[in-house]
């Protein structure tokens, strides 16, 4: 400590020539160099008097003191008054006052500093050594020294300009120094050799005009070399600075700052999906803005999303559309504040992948609650609102509970477990949901239409040339669905159609007749009667929410069907799994009899023996073969809902291995019957189509190729029905109801249900949309009978020339939307 204190000393002393190596002569004008002055300076030293006042400055140093700038610079300050004395008529230029304080407050920081971190050491050390109760002390002070550098570089973000600063510091001050001491014939002032040493140690060039003498070029190669590792040390962190900009920006650490745009959460399967879809919906505006924000790395999902865009089959096209992302946890309110969620239109929450449903519930369930501690009024002005994705249909509550003015819950277990309920029944179905629920074709739309206030829905039914007119939404929020032919469009209220844009239709000049579809309401409700027996239904696979999806078949069909579960749970384990652990209530079926079937469903073996098994494992006597099932579902495997890309594609993989086994067992069968009763055709009945839930939308192609006519795009479709649900929060009221057994449902008519083809065969849709009007339905479109639904994409949904007459025949389809089967 005490020889620190005296280099202090020692350090504020070598600041006393440069005061008498700068002189003025008369007025503060500088005169001519004063070569004596330097002498003089160097006599200075040697002053007895001088030397006394340094000794006794230093004996008053102790070791245990902290010493401040102005006790150091106090001998150099006697020093200055010393050097000065006996030519008080010349005057000091303000800019080597300026130099001089500068250099020596320098000084003094850097000593202060240095005094202060040996006394923490020094106290640091002793702490230690009473710690370790007089055992052999096990460290030395250059462990503490790097203990705290290493401290002091990983706490202080500007610990490496600090050493760039000050090693500058020193070297410019330490060289000054040096050159006006052992040349002051060429360095008469003390700024004239403060600039000098700062060209050696930004130049290394400089020290090539140097003086010839010994000493300058000895300080000019010591500067330079000391510049040479300050630039090292500059390079270094001006690199590491710009490269951890650069990560930062690669990581997505910055801000978003962006208003009105659309925000997901979380990564899953549906998310290039989504992205497509909103890509889509912000076509007709030139593009917009999507934000996402997840937990994996940005760098990964951009790489995801450029391989979406480069894929040969089906590329993701986002027109115009920019995608920004973020990686951060979006359950945390400074990461939700980092992507701007406050500012958003919509936020679409997925589903976190490798939860477990109750688990990734309840984390979406903070999520809401985040949002919610970002903004407090977010949603209360109706325009933004959040789109929440659940795994378990009685988690619903829950989000409503906390959130009922702007979160809209999409379960989609519960969801494509109605949409395929629907579609095995009527596999062609599939083609027309996934028409109407994506933005590609045909999608609902509110809008309001002064010039029809007054207006009952039935004449509306005709009003528009480009889109389907479907329903009504009353000014607080209630929505109508297929309401009746009376129900008058009031004032304030607005029209749900189906329509390619918002912008593709207006209502046309009223002149169209309606007398088209007028009959008695006898003769409308006689004139065709469908007939329900009691059906047969096989699931092949098991789900999770299995309880569910049984409940919700027992609502659409008729008393006395059938249910087969094929599966390799055992049956007395089955009961178990259905109350799924006590979170489910007992299954109470009205219509539906259970027949427990053990076996996997890519077996053929397996396939043939369909025998009805009790919860001993026993058979009960009871069998049956696939072509007598009326409808057959091929679950997607439960263990890949949350398995993510890799159990999709599995998942997948099994499925189209038991479509492909089923159909040519059954198409096996069919023909044998073919001959078995060629007298009786009557007997034979057609085979019913597979339908397979497909978690990746690539399968697609797949069973394009192998055939495979009845599939459900889970994934797929639960996206647009979020996509839309983000666009308008109200879909979300009109699809829970084209997917309930207590709405209006879709449905696949055959045109004689509308149209006597012997009396009257040619008409056009929108007299076949009055005739639909008499049994309280809603045409949207039809499919021609000499056409697949593939190829008759155009006509499903929205058809064009609703007013032209066309010939209507036998295998002509009327899509509507029913509130009876």
């Amino acid at each position: 400590m005490r020889m620190l204190g005296r280099l202090s000393a020692l350090l504020a002393i070598a600041a006393a020539p440069f005061s008498s190596a700068f002189t003025a002569r008369g007025n503060g004008l500088l005169s001519t160099p004063n070569v004596n002055s330097m002498s003089s300076t160097r006599s200075l030293l040697l002053d007895s008097n001088v030397h006394n006042k340094y000794q006794s400055s230093l004996n008053l140093m102790s070791p245990h003191d902290i010493v401040d700038a102005d006790s150091i610079s106090s001998v150099a300050s006697l020093l200055l008054s010393r050097g000065s004395r006996g030519s008080m008529e010349n005057a000091v230029p303000p800019s080597e006052g300026v130099t001089l304080s500068v250099l020596g407050a320098g000084f003094a920081l850097i000593v202060w500093f240095l005094i202060n971190e040996y006394k923490f050491l020094k106290e640091k050390s002793n702490t230690m050594v009473g710690a370790l109760d007089k055992k052999a002390k096990d460290f030395t002070l250059f462990d503490l020294i790097d203990y705290r550098l290493d401290y002091f570089f990983s706490t202080n973000e500007w610990a490496k300009v600090i050493l760039l600063f000050g090693l500058s510091y020193v070297l410019v001050v330490v060289g000054a120094g040096l050159l006006v001491i052992g040349d002051s014939d060429d360095y008469e002032t003390i700024s004239e050799a403060a600039w000098t040493s700062w060209t050696y140690v930004v130049d290394p060039g400089a020290q090539a005009d140097a003086p010839s003498e010994l000493i300058p070029r000895a300080v000019s190669l010591f500067v330079t070399l000391g510049g040479l590792l300050v630039f090292a040390l500059l390079i270094g962190i001006v690199g590491e600075s710009i490269g951890e900009k650069i990560e930062d920006l690669k990581t997505g650490k910055s801000r978003v700052f962006e208003s009105g745009h659309t925000l997901m959460l979380n990564w899953n399967d549906k998310s290039i999906a989504v992205i497509q879809q909103i890509a889509l919906a912000n076509e007709s505006e030139g593009g917009g803005v999507m934000v996402v924000l997840s937990n994996l790395e940005k760098e990964e999902m951009e790489e995801r999303l450029e391989n979406a865009i480069n894929a040969k089959e089906n590329p993701l096209d986002l027109m115009g559309t920019e995608v920004v992302f973020r990686q951060g946890n979006p359950i945390l309110e400074n990461d939700l504040k980092k992507v701007s969620a406050n500012t958003a239109r919509a936020v679409i929450a997925l589903t976190p992948p490798d939860f477990d449903a109750d688990e990734a519930d309840a984390n979406m369930l903070r999520q809401v609650l985040a949002i919610k501690a970002l903004d407090e009024d977010f949603g209360s002005d109706g325009e933004r609102h959040v789109v929440v994705e659940l795994q378990d249909v009685d988690n619903k509550e829950l989000i409503n509970l906390v959130a009922p003015d702007f979160a809209e819950v999409i379960v989609n277990h519960d969801m494509i477990g109605r949409l395929m309920l629907q579609c095995a029944r009527t596999p062609e179905l599939a083609y027309v949901l996934d028409s109407m629920m994506g933005f590609e074709g045909s999608e609902f739309y509110f809008d309001t239409w002064p010039e029809l206030y007054g207006k009952t829905f039935r004449e509306i039914t005709v009003r528009f040339d480009d889109a389907i007119p479907v329903g009504f939404r009353s000014a607080d929020g209630d929505v109508r669905v297929n309401p009746e032919d009376d129900d008058v469009y009031q004032e304030g209220e607005e029209i749900l159609v189906l329509a390619e844009d918002d912008d593709s239709y207006e209502p046309n000049d009223g002149t169209y007749p309606l007398t088209a579809g007028e009959c008695e309401e006898e003769e409308c409700l006689t004139g065709y009667q469908a007939v329900r027996p009691p059906e047969k239904v096989l699931f092949c696979g098991w789900r999770r929410d299995m309880s569910d999806l049984i409940s919700q078949l027992d609502e659409f069909v008729p008393p006395g069907s059938e249910l087969w579960l094929l599966n390799k749970i055992p049956a007395c384990n089955r009961e178990e799994r259905l109350l799924d652990g006590g979170n489910k209530a007992k299954l109470k079926l009205k219509n539906l009899t259970m027949k427990n079937v053990v076996g996997d469903h890519i077996i053929r073996r397996d396939l043939k023996r369909i025998w009805d098994t009790d919860a001993q494992g026993q058979y009960t006597g009871e069998k049956v073969t696939l072509d007598q099932f009326d409808s057959i579902l091929i679950l997607s495997d439960e263990t890949a809902m949350k398995s993510g890309e890799k159990g999709s594609t599995s998942s997948d993989s099994r499925s189209l291995a038991a479509v492909l086994i089923i159909q040519d067992m059954m198409d096996k069968m069919y023909q044998v019957k073919k001959r078995k009763f060629a007298t009786n055709p009557e007997l034979i009945k057609e085979p019913c189509v597979p339908v397979s839930e497909i978690l990746d939308s690539r399968t697609k192609s797949l069973l394009n190729v192998a055939n495979c006519k009845g599939y459900v795009l889970s994934n797929q479709i639960v996206s647009s029905v979020m996509a839309q649900v983000a666009e308008e929060k109200d879909i979300n009221v009109v699809l829970s109801e084209l997917f309930s057994s207590d709405g209006s449902e879709t449905y696949i008519r055959p045109v004689e249900k509308f149209v006597d083809l012997d009396e009257e065969d040619t008409m056009s849709f929108w007299d076949v949309a009055l005739k639909a009007r008499n049994y309280r339905e809603v045409a949207v479109g039809y499919k021609p009978a000499d056409l697949d639904y593939a190829d008759a994409e155009d006509f499903i949904v929205n058809p064009p020339n609703k007013s032209v007459p066309r010939r209507w025949k036998k295998g002509d389809k009327i899509v509507v939307f029913s509130l009876e089967d």
